[in-house]
């Protein structure tokens, strides 16, 4: 029992990098894009970077609030509660 609640987590991230590929994109849009000329491309290229820097930004926040909190913690800069 307890060595299959640690795989857990192992075999979803399994499942989802499993099924990355065809989350790509539809067929059409994947063929249309790629069909397209440079000026269609660069527009395509500049969708993808933003929605990358978009999911990005949440998780830089949290991390960086999470390393200024863990660093008060470790220099005792943080009262007692």
């Amino acid at each position: 029992m307890r060595t299959t609640r640690r795989m857990m987590p192992w075999l979803a991230l399994l499942v989802v990098l499993g099924m990355a590929g065809d989350a790509l994109a539809c067929p059409n849009c994947k063929e249309a894009v790629a069909n397209q000329d440079g000026d269609a491309m660069r527009l395509a290229n500049g969708y993808s970077w933003s929605i990358i820097l978009m999911i990005a930004m949440p998780f830089t926040l949290l991390g960086t609030g999470t390393l200024m909190v863990v660093r008060a913690v470790k220099r005792g800069a943080l009262p007692e509660m």
